[in-house]
């Protein structure tokens, strides 16, 4: 539907909100004019009906035959048809169009949301991105369709009535329109506090949709805690405060109805006043009194609507300036401008040269330097804070280093296409997201169209198998939402699965067998050790099991290596390592002894 000649990266190129906006319009830019024509014909038609009743008044008037006003019935019957005809034409163009850029524009978002960085979401909430997405781009669709419409019809109409007027007296026109200066007036003043009060009531709006997502998706833990009520009493304020903005919005807005009201009533007082003496000193005929006011009757319904189209365009304007400033935001971590090409699959050699990068003030890494060779299972080990799992982010491109640089292959990886670094690392992170589609979906995710055998064995070595035919419908049971029907258990295996069969030379798992039992463990990395020397392989891990299967560690605190060398060799300097390793493996036998006590 519509262009898409356009990249988006190129419509984000724009500066204003008012010139992307313009954009997407330009797209369809002959529909919206032959709309706009048709409604300038109709507005132009809509004209003479009063032209042919004036003078039918004063046919009668001047006691001409019946014959004549079955000739007037005629052309007005006939008027009526034709405007009614440019009218729908006019409706269909512009409001159909206004779905398709609606189209577009959500799929632009969606398109953008994907491609903006990590540091975005820590800002950002997912119900206001929700609502920026649906509630705000219905409301765009609204200004670019009927609103569009509206506001068109009453600058066009009250101009062309205007003139139509002038046309049967110059005064009576000039009475008629004698308030318009300080409606104007009015309307502009009060432009910037509507905006303001409708911008704070959809900034509440997303807080409300963000509050029944969270609750939603922690309904687990609500339940467990038993804080339904403090749910209900946080949702109920928020929910309040939703009202308050809404209802201080309507009343700021409710007053330009009133306005128009009054002044279209104030209006038909003056015509009514001065044109009745100007009949009565026949300035103008009967007909043409009639004429002038049938011209302010029609002219009413466009000026009650401009109050319509006033709030309209507030809230359209407003979403829309919501929506691009997600659109118009540039993604911190983007493609290069000439990116290096691979010209082969990755060998898996990956490097940290003088790395330094923390999420505020506070350094997480300093000037880290680390040479993982291809092939080599490398275990990074130290305190929650230490920087294991920023190394990742960054070796993914989460991140970019403040300084220094990470490579692959010996190519720094900025230099490279996001697609290709991605593509090039399999990641299994400790909390696994299952997406709410099939078990066999969610394995495949990464490598769509994998050969059952692929699959079969991705699944073997996971130690996944066993749980697929415990599943009502094996692979193809959808799991929920967010895997929601798994434990925590089968969610990391399935995970490990999908990045086993993404076949990646560089495969990463962060604490990814936490959740599992320790006997399972050991079966999943007696065959991981085959997958392992075939690939670059990075673990995050406590367990000793774990630990014990690399090749080397590393050995984490306050952000730089301290200790790097194989297990035998920490434990023989009897170093943070040794320590940690002693405690960690205290930790696990007490677990047998209980987990055996219980099971006795």
């Amino acid at each position: 539907m519509g262009s898409s000649s356009t990249t988006a990266a190129g419509r984000r190129r724009a500066r204003t909100s008012g010139r992307l906006l313009l954009e997407y319009l330009l797209r369809y830019k002959w529909r919206y004019l032959f709309g706009l024509l048709a409604l300038l014909g109709a507005s132009f038609v809509v004209m003479v009906p009063p032209i042919v009743l004036g003078r039918a008044i004063d046919d009668v008037s001047a006691g001409l035959g019946g014959g004549r006003l079955v000739r007037y019935a005629l052309i007005v019957l006939a008027l009526a048809l034709f405007e009614s005809a440019l009218r729908f034409a006019s409706r269909m163009l512009v409001s159909g169009t206004s779905r398709r850029v609606e189209y577009e524009m959500r799929n632009d978002l969606t398109e953008h949301y994907l491609g903006l960085d990590q540091s975005f979401y820590l800002q950002a909430s997912t119900g206001d991105l929700l609502a920026r997405c649906t509630n705000d781009l219905t409301i765009v669709r609204d200004l670019i369709g009927p609103t569009l419409i509206d506001a068109a019809r009453s600058v066009v109409m009250l101009a062309v009535g205007f003139a139509f007027m002038l046309a049967v007296d110059v005064r009576l026109a000039l009475i008629a329109i004698v308030y318009m200066p300080l409606i104007i007036g009015l309307v502009a003043f009060a432009h910037s506090a509507a905006e303001r009060r409708y911008l704070a009531m959809q900034e509440q709006f997303g807080e409300l949709a963000n509050r029944v997502q969270e609750s939603i998706s922690g309904i687990r833990t609500i339940k467990a805690y038993a804080q339904e009520s403090t749910e209900i009493a946080t949702f109920t304020e928020s929910n309040r405060e939703m009202v308050r903005r809404a209802i201080a919005w309507n009343l700021f807005t409710g007053g330009i109805w009133p306005l128009m009201i009054f002044s279209v009533g104030a209006s038909t007082v003056l015509v009514l006043w001065f044109g009745g003496l100007d009949v009565v000193s026949h300035r103008i005929t009967i007909g043409q009194f009639v004429q002038f006011n049938a011209y302010l009757a029609i002219l009413a319904q466009p000026l009650y609507a401009s109050g319509w189209v006033f709030i309209g365009l507030q809230q359209g304007f407003g979403s829309f300036k919501r929506v691009a400033e997600v659109l118009l935001a540039p993604p911190a971590i983007a493609d290069p401008p000439a990116p290096t090409a691979a010209e082969h699959r990755f060998a898996g050699t990956v490097a940290f040269e003088h790395v330094t990068f923390g999420y505020g003030d506070r350094p997480v890494l300093r000037d880290l330097s680390l040479q993982i060779r291809a092939g080599e299972t490398v275990a990074i080990v130290g305190a929650t804070g230490a920087g294991k799992t920023t190394m990742i982010n960054l070796l993914t491109r989460l991140y970019d280093p403040r300084s220094g640089r990470v490579t692959l292959d010996g190519v720094d990886i900025r230099t490279l296409p996001l697609e290709s670094l991605r593509a090039a690392i399999a990641v299994v992170p400790q909390e696994s997201f299952l997406f709410s589609e099939s078990v066999r979906e969610n394995i495949a995710y990464g490598r769509v169209g994998a050969p059952a055998s692929a699959v079969r064995e991705a699944l073997d070595v996971s130690q996944f198998v066993n749980d697929i035919e415990q599943l009502t419908d094996g692979l193809d049971t959808v799991v929920g939402e967010r895997g929601i029907t798994l434990s925590g258990g089968q969610k990391q295996r399935a995970a490990l699965a999908r990045a086993l069969l993404k076949d990646a030379p560089v495969l990463v798992l962060d604490d990814a067998l936490s959740h599992v039992d320790t006997h399972t463990e050991e079966e999943i990395l007696k065959r991981l050790r085959d997958v392992m020397r075939q690939r670059t392989t990075i673990v995050i891990a406590h367990r000793t099991s774990t630990l014990t299967s690399a090749d080397r560690l590393v050995v984490l605190e306050g952000g730089a290596i301290i200790e790097d060398g194989t297990h035998a060799e920490l434990l023989a300097r009897g170093g943070l390592y040794a320590r940690f390793y002693r405690r960690q493996l205290l930790s696990e036998q007490l677990e047998q002894e209980r987990a055996q006590e219980a099971a006795g």
